[in-house]
């Protein structure tokens, strides 16, 4: 691994990133347009709350590393701000090409400059943005693109709900990720892991909770892929072409997520066990075929 031309190629990446997004914002807080932004005050604030959503790649104080910034909401700006949102989703593509196979790849570094002993496993990622003095670098927003829509909407309505993510893996994959990890507990699940049936090939990595905020939009006609309504992942404002149409799309915000908190969760039959089967790691066994939990 060379480190140090992994730390030019994701410099450069990320400077791109923050160069395209920089215009990007420069054009939708000067031009002319048609905004809603969920809780925004008047269209000032609002364009000014989309604009520091779009922007928001690096993690405040208190926040948590696994999530990043949402705001809902649609704005209709000019086909030359599209261009540049565009852009913006090109440069992230490329910074998420660079960066994501050196997150699967793990090294030892010290925990103190000048620590012979005291050492720790990190992603390459995390070294080589440590090094560019970007540890706040949210990967997640960063990658995060731009929804960009290919038509006119004539209404969205956003849905919000609770969900994870849960990946099938093979055993050896879950076994790589342990091979560097220290302490009685890694130890222990690695010895899980040799104990498991030939036949038992995958497990479960399950991800924590996360709020997942989704659009149905439906179009005033066709888009230019001939769609007549799409569901897009919405986190980050929408973005459409207002062209000469002087048609407003109808937006229906979903409830608080606080409201959302209160409200029962739907069972749904689980195909992995109720508990973790490594102490380390997120990962679950699947449930035989037929088998409740």
């Amino acid at each position: 691994m060379d480190i140090d031309r992994a730390r030019e190629a994701v410099a450069a990446a990320l400077r791109d990133v923050e160069r395209r997004l920089q215009q990007l914002v420069q054009a939708l807080a000067h031009g002319r347009g048609w905004v809603s932004i969920a809780g925004a005050e008047s269209d000032r604030n609002a364009i000014e709350r989309a604009c520091r959503a779009y922007a928001a790649i690096d993690l405040g104080m208190e926040d948590d590393p696994g999530s990043s910034v949402v705001c809902l909401g649609v704005i209709g700006a000019s086909r030359d701000a599209l261009l540049l949102a565009e852009s913006v989703n090109t440069a992230k593509s490329e910074l998420k090409s660079i960066c994501a196979p050196l997150q699967r790849i793990r090294m030892r570094v010290p925990l103190r400059a000048g620590a012979a002993a005291a050492t720790r496993v990190l992603p390459v990622i995390r070294v080589v943005l440590r090094n560019l003095r970007r540890s706040d670098l949210n990967l997640l927003a960063a990658y995060r693109r731009i929804p960009i829509l290919t038509g006119h909407p004539a209404k969205v309505v956003y849905t919000r709900a609770r969900t994870r993510s849960v990946y099938r893996k093979p055993v050896e994959r879950i076994a790589e990720l342990l091979a560097n990890a220290d302490g009685p507990g890694a130890v222990a699940d690695r010895a899980r892991l040799e104990r498991l049936a030939a036949r038992e090939t995958h497990l479960a990595l399950v991800r924590d909770h996360y709020e997942n905020v989704r659009a149905n939009v439906t179009f005033d006609g066709l888009d230019r892929r001939g769609r007549g309504r799409i569901q897009v992942a919405a986190e980050l404002p929408l973005l459409f072409a207002l062209g000469k149409r002087t048609q407003i799309p109808l937006v229906r915000y979903p409830p608080a997520a606080s409201e959302l908190a209160e409200r029962p969760p739907r069972r749904r039959r689980s195909k992995i066990e109720p508990r973790p089967y490594l102490s380390t790691l997120p990962v679950y066994r699947y449930l035989p075929t037929g088998r409740s939990p």
